[in-house]
């Protein structure tokens, strides 16, 4: 006897389950707006550190706008904490 079953089927391998992250208008806006905004701001004659502080301003709020949002009260204290020593000019506790 065979140990063959010619009633069975070979197994049939399924499609990749992995799910397809498709970019939001918000998250297409801050890629484009951002180099276009510091590009503009500089030529009009604003000095690239002060360009680079408002951005980076405005990253760190669209940050923690996202992580309220999202319930990421860690993230959105880690954020705080490092807006406030920036503010402060002071380093953060063992570096």
């Amino acid at each position: 006897m065979s140990t063959h079953h010619t009633g069975a089927s070979a197994p049939v391998s399924e499609p990749s389950r992995t799910p397809v992250r498709v970019l939001t208008s918000a998250q297409v806006a801050g890629v484009t707006v951002f180099p276009l905004l510091g590009t503009g701001l500089v030529l009009q004659g604003v000095p690239v550190d002060d360009v680079l502080t408002l951005l980076a301003g405005c990253g760190a709020i669209g940050a923690g706008t996202i992580a309220a949002a999202g319930g990421g009260r860690r993230l959105l204290t880690a954020l705080a904490a490092a807006a406030v020593r920036a503010a402060a000019h002071t380093e953060p506790p063992g570096k």
